[in-house]
């Protein structure tokens, strides 16, 4: 069988497999079992499937997988190909171990010819096979009768459940420092792959153990290997009471996260994260049922664990430290998180206590009811900032500080309504926090360091919700003419979406994706190449069922005239302040007027947004 997601001979990188291997273990198995395994696929037609992208922020599925092509293809992030490709994008997998993970589960054995640019691979299998052989070793010591007994009083101490030690695989590094070194040329492990482990030191009288009186948590990646460890000192002399093992060519800590192999399954289930800080934390969430929590142990929030993350849930609670630091910590926390398209809420625990501590006081119960009620992230934070506005200087920093995890929000009406909380917050107006929220994000815009919202940008960018919108419009021709009514006197800025939604209302009712073909031909002759791509590409979409679909347009409506209130809501205030320059009263009286009156529609609209009206398209 010929597999389409297959590059031609001498392309495919690391390991020299043959290329009867590779179609062997590719027709071995079935993509489709391989993708569901890993995502919630829905039926989109005969032997396809649908799904949310694991690689991008979207609210419509748009990644695809083919029964009949044996392929995959996420239109959201270009991403596609076949079941070994698949794995290496999601798992993060070299092409060698995406292929020996897909030959084990058909049950197929392997072999491969090792070159001179095989080592990497190989040195990342033999850290593998070393650092899982340390942890059994660690594992024995905990439970070891004589040697494990302080750890073991320790872990009691604690109130760490048996089952958690056991399923996280929690042991203890002797003291002696000579524990593992001596094993492991017992075991005959060569010299560079100690080196390179991390997990063993030197100096003038020779090789020690990194991790020396300390209880271990091995730290797994997303099939369950263990590529790191951290450690909590016992000794009571070390000046680091945790330690992690530093980065190897298995372990990258801006891209793991602890606990995520263990959580994946609760995250999917209850549809949220916890993200808390440390190990015993994390252990803690777990005993008090919270199994959807994981742990950054000590370091800053990355955008690869933010992704990570995003792949399984659309929200998150952080828990953070309630001192200064935790909090500046948690606003760079949420920038990022935000930024991957999670929704953010977060909580700060009473008195200062972390997790551990509050669910060992207050109980299990106490701490869920605190998850259930945690606030959105902006609304927490302003709260939180609210007793220190003692100056113009702190609002105004206090505000900078929230536009900043604003900037990664790409909705509108999510951000006129946070840009209200804020306002409130704060003691400010609402022209006041829209005007510097708009200066803040032309600042960065300016920088270059924002991302630009796609809705808002001109050329080839389009975002998902524009292919989604004009994908309903094309499917249900009876939902065109109230929009057409509605949009008749907004001025749309992204010209692409303009002349592509122009066009689309003009068709008639036998204009619509069941007779794509006809229609794009239609499309071919009348638009531009960028309008004529956004078309296409949402005529390559599922539209949403019908009683999803009109909630949708209407949602779409509102953004679309929101966006185009707040740009002459600027424009009025220009003019206002030009006239106050020149003293016509006349003019000011007028402009103050419209402007009030372009505020009550843009209050309307959120207003209906949140009521979630169904009536008509407004």
């Amino acid at each position: 069988m010929a597999h389409p997601g297959l590059p031609p001979d001498g392309i495919r990188p690391v390991l020299k497999y043959s290329r009867d291997i590779i179609e062997k273990v590719l027709d071995a198995v079935d993509i489709v079992d391989v993708i569901g395994a890993r995502l919630t696929l829905k039926p989109a037609g005969p032997n396809r499937f649908k799904a949310l992208s694991p690689f991008s922020n979207e609210r419509n599925p748009s990644f695809m997988v083919s029964r009949d092509r044996q392929i995959f293809h996420c239109f959201s992030s270009g991403k596609g190909g076949d079941a070994i490709r698949f794995l290496m994008e999601y798992e993060g997998l070299s092409f060698g171990e995406a292929l020996r993970t897909l030959a084990e589960q058909a049950g197929i054995r392997i072999a491969s010819t090792l070159t001179a640019e095989d080592r990497e691979e190989s040195l990342r299998q033999e850290l593998l096979e070393l650092n899982g052989w340390v942890n059994g070793r660690f594992q024995q010591h905990l439970s070891d009768s004589k040697r494990g007994i302080k750890a073991r009083s320790y872990l009691e101490q604690r109130d760490i459940p048996h089952a958690l030690i056991k399923r996280f695989g929690i042991g203890y590094a002797l003291p002696d420092g000579n524990d593992l070194v001596q094993a492991a040329r017992n075991k005959q492990f060569n010299l560079a792959l100690l080196e390179a482990s991390g997990l063993f030191r030197k100096n003038p009288e020779g090789w020690y153990d990194f991790f020396r009186d300390r209880i271990t948590f091995p730290i797994r990646d997303l099939n369950g290997r263990v590529v790191a460890f951290g450690g909590r000192d016992l000794s009571g002399n070390s000046p680091a009471k945790y330690i992690n093992t530093p980065e190897t060519p298995i372990y990258r800590k801006s891209k793991v996260l602890y606990g995520l192999y263990e959580a994946r399954d609760a995250m999917r289930k209850a549809g949220r994260a916890v993200l808390v800080e440390g190990y015993v934390d994390l252990i803690r969430c777990h005993a008090a049922g919270v199994e959807h929590a994981v742990a950054t142990c000590g370091t800053a929030l990355t955008e690869q664990q933010a992704a990570l993350i995003r792949r399984y849930v659309p929200e998150i609670i952080v828990v953070y430290d309630g001192d200064n630091a935790g909090l500046k910590a948690a606003v760079r926390g949420a920038s990022v998180l935000t930024g991957a398209g999670l929704k953010v809420r977060a909580l700060a625990l009473p008195d200062g206590l972390d997790p551990d501590d509050f669910v060992r006081r207050d109980g299990a119960e106490a701490f869920h009811a605190l998850l259930d009620t945690a606030p959105d992230f902006v609304a927490f934070y302003a709260n939180i900032r609210k007793n220190q506005l003692n100056s113009p200087e702190a609002k105004a920093d206090a505000a900078r500080e929230l536009f900043e995890i604003l900037s990664g929000v790409d909705n509108s009406i999510l951000v006129e309504e946070y840009l209200n909380r804020i306002a409130e917050a704060l003691g400010l107006s609402m022209w006041t926090c829209r005007e510097e929220y708009r200066r803040f994000m032309a600042s960065r815009n300016s920088r270059g360091s924002a991302v630009s919202k796609p809705t808002q940008t001109a050329g080839r960018t389009f975002s998902r919700d524009d292919q989604m919108f004009l994908a309903d419009l094309l499917a249900y021709p009876d939902l065109r003419g109230e929009v057409a009514l509605e949009l008749a006197d907004v001025e749309i800025e992204n010209p692409v979406l303009a002349n592509s939604l122009e066009w689309v209302l003009e068709q008639d009712e036998s204009a619509n994706n069941q007779n794509s073909e006809k229609l794009r031909g239609a499309a071919a002759a009348h638009l531009d190449p960028d309008a004529l791509g956004l078309v296409s590409a949402s005529m390559l979409l599922d539209p949403h069922d019908r009683n999803l679909a009109e909630p949708f347009v209407r949602e779409r409506v509102r953004g679309l005239k929101l966006r185009y209130l707040e740009k002459k809501s600027r424009q009025l205030t220009e003019s206002l302040r030009t006239a106050e320059r020149n003293q016509d009263k006349t003019r000011v009286v007028e402009l103050l007027e419209t402007i009030a009156g372009t505020r009550r529609q843009m209050e309307e609209l959120i207003r209906a947004s949140r009521g979630g009206a169904t009536s008509t398209v407004k």
